[in-house]
């Protein structure tokens, strides 16, 4: 098993939603020095019959299993209107 691999099985989601959303709550996270993987492959699907497309500004983020519950914690004061952006 690669490094890679290993590396992101520690990645734990901590947003599924918005484009716009997403990148407010990584910059949030970053400015706490939380490191954030942004995974848009839900944005469509490729199939047979055409292209499937879920939400077109889909994106996934994740954070090291480590920082899951410190983002949590940002992400829900952040939801709760304690921070100014």
């Amino acid at each position: 098993m690669s490094n890679s691999m290993i590396e992101q099985k520690k990645r734990v989601s901590i947003y599924s939603g918005g484009k716009h959303e997403s990148l407010i709550l990584k910059i949030l996270l970053e400015s706490f020095s939380i490191q954030v993987f942004e995974d848009t492959s839900m944005m469509s699907v490729f199939n047979p019959w055409g292209v499937s497309v879920g939400d077109f500004n889909a994106t996934k983020l994740n954070v090291k299993e480590e920082n899951y519950l410190k983002a949590k914690k940002i992400i829900d004061d952040y939801n709760a209107g304690l921070y100014k952006l």
